[in-house]
């Protein structure tokens, strides 16, 4: 049997660094969408090509009885959630896997959305039914069977799609009713390991926990503003958020100089507000903007050497081809 699947990359919003001490965030579906296609053998080997394994003329392949137990670095993601079937399902099948995306993530997202492009396309060849709560858990457990930390905000974003009120590991998953975002979004130029700053910041709260804990603190309230602010459609009052929440961020020491002269080129262009997404040290920002300033915020972001990423938020989580 065979079988593809294609999920989406993710825009953080609100919430970076605290939604890993169970705080909330809010999380947007990008339209960077990343497929799986899963083919069903007779033999007893795991064979996996990816885009940079295929740049080099290479495919891993493993045996089906040692998935899980070593990852190798190009195929990991994938690796975990053949793992999670193999053990919450007990299948133990030959299989041939295909993984294809755009060759630039931007820090959107994409080892979550192959992980459960995997999972949706190994539910459909096995026809295990699997619910979309199902395939939430089992992609953030590959998650963390890989990287050892994480919150599951980016699964959640490729399972579901839309933009999602999220709490760290599901405890909490809404959707919201948030159509046509006036988002505008820059991407600094540099990619970066988000867990190496998770550690970081992890490192200061050791060092000083009441007062990191009290940042949390504030940011979960910003979030909580900022989600009736999204409802609403007060773009106004989110962009003062963001900008206080980019304060925050800016204590936690994981802003950067040039992610920050995005941010101010935006503000002084006319932004409601604009702070970077997610882990920080580089990859994306974003602000919001009237209408009528949004050529006038995006020019001024590329003008400070930004390059903009035009598209489509809130989109659909995973699908079946």
């Amino acid at each position: 049997m065979y079988a593809a699947a294609s999920a989406p990359g993710k825009l953080l919003l609100l919430g970076d660094h605290a939604v890993v001490y169970n705080h909330p965030c809010l999380v947007t579906a990008v339209d960077i969408r990343y497929d799986a296609a899963v083919q069903r053998t007779e033999s007893s080997v795991l064979e996996i090509s990816t885009p940079e394994l295929k740049q080099r003329g290479e495919t891993h392949c493993i045996s089906i009885y040692q998935v899980g137990q070593i990852y190798r670095r190009e195929t990991a993601f994938v690796e975990a959630a053949v793992a999670q079937v193999q053990q919450r399902y007990g299948i133990r099948s030959g299989l041939k896997i295909n993984t294809s995306g755009p060759a630039r993530s931007y820090g959107l997202g994409s080892s979550s959305a192959v992980t459960v492009a995997t999972l949706a396309a190994l539910d459909s060849v096995f026809e295990l039914g699997l619910s979309r709560r199902d395939l939430f858990s089992a992609g953030y457990q590959a998650v963390l069977d890989v990287q050892g930390l994480g919150s599951g905000f980016d699964v959640a974003a490729a399972v579901f799609g839309g933009t999602l009120y999220y709490v760290t590991g599901g405890l909490e998953i809404e959707p919201l009713h948030a159509i046509d975002l006036p988002f505008v979004v820059g991407y600094s130029g540099t990619k970066v390991g988000t867990v190496d700053l998770v550690k970081s910041v992890a490192e200061q709260r050791r060092r000083f926990p009441v007062l990191i804990d009290r940042i949390f603190a504030v940011i979960h309230d910003i979030v909580d503003a900022g989600r009736s602010s999204l409802i609403e459609r007060d773009w106004n009052a989110l962009g003062e958020l963001m900008d206080i929440h980019q304060g925050m961020l800016e204590a936690l020491g994981v802003s950067t100089a040039k992610l920050s002269a995005l941010i101010y080129a935006a503000r002084r262009a006319g932004a409601y507000g604009a702070k970077l997404s997610g882990a920080g040290g580089g990859d994306c920002m974003f602000a919001v903007a009237p209408t009528s300033y949004k050529p006038l915020v995006e020019q001024a972001i590329a003008d400070s050497g930004g390059e903009l990423i035009r598209l489509p938020l809130g989109v659909e989580g995973v699908r079946v081809l």
